[in-house]
């Protein structure tokens, strides 16, 4: 059959492979990676086309990348461009009106992702959806650091646009902050407005709990603002490297139609459309699913989604490249899926019933790893895999929390 649309994918991590990976399956076509350096998983791999743009997030930089694709590729295929990391999105949604006649982008518009992103608004469609979240103190640099909060410490800091924070590297650097003390926080927050970022910081009630007590939800919302696709992952191990901590390593897919829908009816309501990837943690003090954010793209663990059989690439092409009605699949699993050895996972889960069901998983073969593909492992690739998975039993041994 001949494919007559190419995909273009923002970024180079293992959220690109995944999504490579996944068109791959479904069509026999490599896509186009586009991207400032080459990620470990996505080098040395026969599935994609690399593009190197240094400077990329820069929006001159990007749009002449854009431009030049557009006049190479453009003639003879159509062109999906999806952002698979949040800025990227972001980019893409901020140069719609420049974008939308040469490409095809499966995202909603800017003040629709706005409300989702920033997360003070975010909050507040919790509290309009009735979805719960952890008790959160918005700090302003107007404060002075001078303020008190109303629950206790150890608390979670986090910036209130992800987006913006992650352009300031820096020593100490940390998606999110663990703080047990009011001196500790001050201190943190001296640290990130010393290093360029100027906006809002969230400051909430940290959710007791180990890794498997997290969830994460993925979406794929129609063009038509309706639900096509939810598959909600309980997250048994995550990373706890401090530049990688909160990164999915072993999600095992379950079951709880009330939240799903509940999530699903938002993202609705608000005209959203595209992927989406909802990070919730379970309160065992209340028996409460808490929100923590909603990403504006696939999640990392987003392959389980085509390794369980609905393939995340076929989703938004017949959608958008094709106009395909899509029915609504409600994942139930379960189906395993980690990007780190099985060892480890064995290692590291605690929860017996949940490791049970994780080694039924395997044994029926209801498991994948983004990673390994059959199709594409020329020998640099394999040997670069078997070294990131000797790694990881390093990384876990002496990062995670004893």
């Amino acid at each position: 059959m001949s494919v007559d649309f190419l995909p273009i994918l923002l970024a180079s991590d293992i959220n690109v492979y995944s999504m490579a990976r996944a068109f791959h399956e479904a069509y026999g076509i490599k896509s186009l990676m586009v991207a400032r350096n080459r990620g470990g998983v996505t080098g040395n791999t026969n599935i994609v086309d690399y593009l190197e743009v240094k400077d990329l997030d820069e929006t001159p930089v990007f749009l002449k990348a854009m431009s030049d694709i557009a006049e190479k590729y453009g003639k003879e295929k159509k062109l999906l461009l999806m952002g698979c990391a949040d800025h990227y999105v972001r980019l893409i949604v901020e140069n719609k009106e420049t974008l939308k006649d040469r490409f095809i982008l499966p995202n909603s518009d800017k003040a629709v992702l706005d409300n989702i992103t920033l997360k003070e608004s975010f909050y507040k469609l919790c509290d309009k959806y009735g979805l719960d979240y952890a008790k959160t103190f918005i700090y302003t640099p107007e404060m002075n650091y001078e303020f008190e909060i109303d629950f206790g410490y150890p608390v979670v800091l986090k910036a209130s646009d992800s987006v913006k924070y992650h352009k300031h590297h820096f020593d100490g650097f940390h998606k999110a902050y663990f703080i047990n003390s009011k001196e500790e926080l001050i201190d943190t927050l001296k640290l990130i407005y010393a290093n360029g970022y100027d906006d809002h910081m969230i400051i909430q009630d940290m959710v007791p709990g180990a890794d498997d007590s997290i969830y994460d939800l993925q979406m794929y919302i129609g063009s038509d603002h309706k639900i096509k696709m939810m598959n909600l992952g309980n997250v048994l191990l995550e990373e706890h490297t401090p530049t990688a901590i909160g990164n999915n390593a072993a999600t095992l897919t379950v079951y709880n139609e009330e939240l799903m829908l509940k999530i699903g009816h938002m993202m609705e309501d608000i005209g959203y459309e595209g992927f989406a990837d909802a990070d919730i943690k379970y309160d065992y003090r209340d028996g409460k699913y808490k929100m923590f954010e909603i990403n504006i793209r696939q999640g990392r663990s987003h392959y389980r989604v085509t390794g369980a059989g609905i393939n995340m690439a076929k989703l938004v092409t017949e959608d958008y490249v094709y106009h395909k009605d899509l029915s609504c699949q409600l994942a139930k699993g379960p189906h395993f899926w980690h990007v780190v050895p099985l060892g480890v996972v064995y290692k590291y889960v605690k929860d017996k019933e949940k490791l049970a069901i994780v080694k039924e998983c395997v044994r029926k073969g209801d498991h994948c790893d983004s990673q390994y593909y059959p199709k594409d492992m020329p020998l640099k690739r394999w040997l670069y895999l078997k070294a990131r998975q000797l790694n990881m039993y390093r990384k876990f041994s002496k990062y995670y929390p004893q």
